[in-house]
């Protein structure tokens, strides 16, 4: 998943000319969490009842990444 999802970004730097990939995520997505952070992201902060889904809201976390960051990576 992380080859995926940093070509995706790849492409979104380099071919749509982004400046900032933003994610969010639940809380309780320890997985997907890791995965964020391995490619760069960092948690941006905590959105209250953002989510809704299954009757009721949840919150989540909001990721971001940087081009400038994700560049150093590289």
């Amino acid at each position: 998943m992380n080859e995926a999802l940093s070509a995706a970004i790849d492409y979104g730097f380099d071919t749509m000319q982004l400046n900032r990939v933003e994610a969010q995520v639940h809380p309780q997505n320890a997985p997907f969490i890791q995965t964020l952070e391995t490619l760069g992201f960092l948690c941006e902060g905590y959105q209250r009842q953002a989510g809704y889904w299954r009757g009721t809201y949840h919150d989540l976390l909001q990721f971001a990444l940087l081009r400038s960051e994700f560049r150093r990576r590289i």
